[in-house]
């Protein structure tokens, strides 16, 4: 083990370490202490027992109903229902206590909110791949408050042009009206950044799902989508309304990155770019004054290099900041995973389809998609589903999706369109994926959350209920 790099939060990383080694345990304890649990099912007083039992190893319980229905099922799809139950019961609960108690500080935005206004951004919106392995890129691997970004997973970072667009308009019209966060003379900008992934130690096998683990392939779609978005905010509102765009690489063994560094008009080159191993190894033993020197030295003599003029000054000052904010996690990998996660690969513990999901902020815990509708989300949804074929299927183990739709609470009807709108997207996938979840292998749990607060998910009873567990008896 290194000595203490100046620029590395120590502290952070202990509190991080202990929220992701004790949320994972919740999630890859329940097979074995639900089989445990069933090996006693003949036992009179089994439900209280049973609940008695789960909740002391795993802190949450099942409805009476919940066990009754599994029990009458034959053995092996009851056991797949109650797995999924008590997945989807601690996901309500980390839900719960994710915002409820702050554990990672995301809604503490101030500072961060702070240092990209100085930078000269108003917002930031961040489009990462939906693979699991990227799930802790703002929390994690950036340092970030969640609530101070806007994140949106697609799977190969194929974010939808459009709704992002309609997403600036909100943003920019907030300011004209509101002046939040800040008054629209003020000269700032919106700041997108997209996120492609690779892995150095198996490149061929466990880089991008969705582009073969063609690296190239990853990083070039991911700058097209970003060169497609600056577009059509120019083409539509005109040059005045030029957005920043930020291309990221994450190599998924060790959570280091490859930042490509934009020149003076905002263009980003696949070709140039500065690697955040290599720049934690030469600022190890410096000053946090040397350090920041150096990196500032190393983002300019990228460009320079490269015959590419240097970045605007707010741009190098952002750079530098999110570099040594992932100095802290790549000190995180090295210090308590030997330097490279032991799970090159995918190990998520469900599917997350949807909007929001703040609370999802672990690596490797969840493969996130956000998407409005199955239809238009079906290549990402259809790439979970071969990822869990291999995760969870082989093991007999179900398919748990979880589906989230936020609402305005502060708009009359919104909990109600969110509501029907959570369950189509339910009614959509056990139609798409109908053998699978007519042989118990596909659970899914529908939740609702207001995004105007810091209020946990909330169920939506399934009213579809009846007649799944009637096809899955």
């Amino acid at each position: 083990m290194t000595g203490a790099h100046a620029l590395v939060d120590e502290r952070q990383n202990q509190l991080l370490r202990q929220y992701e080694v004790e949320i994972k345990a919740r999630f890859d304890e329940i097979e074995t202490t639900l089989k445990d649990i069933l090996l006693q099912r003949g036992q009179n007083g089994f439900i209280g027992w049973a609940n008695q039992q789960l909740y002391a190893k795993l802190g949450v319980t099942l409805t009476d109903q919940d066990w009754q229905a599994g029990l009458n099922m034959q053995f092996q799809t009851g056991f797949q229902e109650l797995y999924a139950k008590t997945l989807f019961a601690q996901f309500l609960r980390m839900s719960q206590e994710f915002f409820n108690n702050d554990p990672l500080a995301g809604q503490r935005t101030q500072e961060a909110e702070q240092l990209f206004r100085e930078a000269g951004f108003h917002a930031v919106g961040i489009a990462p791949c939906a693979d699991g392995r990227l799930a802790h890129i703002v929390s994690y691997v950036l340092r970030l408050p969640y609530a101070a970004v806007r994140r949106k997973a697609h799977a190969g970072s194929l974010f939808d042009i459009s709704e992002s667009v309609r997403n600036w308009v909100f943003i920019e019209h907030t300011r004209f009206r509101d002046g939040k966060p800040n008054s629209a003379d003020e000269p700032t900008r919106y700041l997108k950044i997209a996120v492609y992934h690779f892995s150095k130690a198996d490149p061929t096998h466990q880089g991008c799902a969705a582009h073969g683990s063609d690296d190239q392939k990853a990083a070039q779609a991911a700058l097209q989508k970003l060169q497609d978005f600056r577009q059509a905010i120019e083409n539509r509102f005109g040059c005045g309304s030029t957005v920043q765009t930020i291309l990221l690489g994450l190599n998924t063994d060790d959570d280091s990155m490859k930042v490509h560094i934009p020149d003076g008009n905002g263009e980003i080159d696949l070709q140039r770019y500065v690697e955040t191993d290599q720049l934690y190894q030469a600022t190890m033993d410096l000053s946090e004054d040397e350090a920041n020197e150096l990196l500032q030295t190393a983002i300019s003599s990228c460009n320079q290099l490269m015959r590419a003029s240097a970045p605007q000054p707010e741009v190098m000052k952002l750079i530098r900041w999110l570099i040594s904010n992932n100095f802290s996690q790549i000190a995180y990998v090295n210090q308590y995973e030997n330097g490279c996660y032991s799970d090159l690969g995918h190990a998520e513990r469900f599917i997350g389809i949807g909007n929001g999901f703040e609370e999802v902020q672990l690596r490797n815990l969840t493969y996130y998609s956000f998407l409005d509708t199955v239809e238009e989300g079906v290549n990402d949804v259809d790439v979970g589903i071969k990822i869990f074929k291999g995760l969870n299927i082989k093991r007999l183990l179900p398919i748990p999706i979880i589906i989230r739709c936020d609402y305005d609470g502060r708009v009359p009807g919104s909990k109600d369109r969110a509501k029907a709108k959570a369950l189509r997207i339910e009614k959509a996938l056990h139609s798409r994926y109908q053998e699978l979840a007519a042989s118990g292998l596909l659970q899914t749990m529908a939740t609702l959350r207001d995004f105007t607060d810091s209020k946990p998910a909330e169920l939506v009873a399934k009213e579809m209920d009846s007649a799944l567990k009637r096809r899955t008896a």
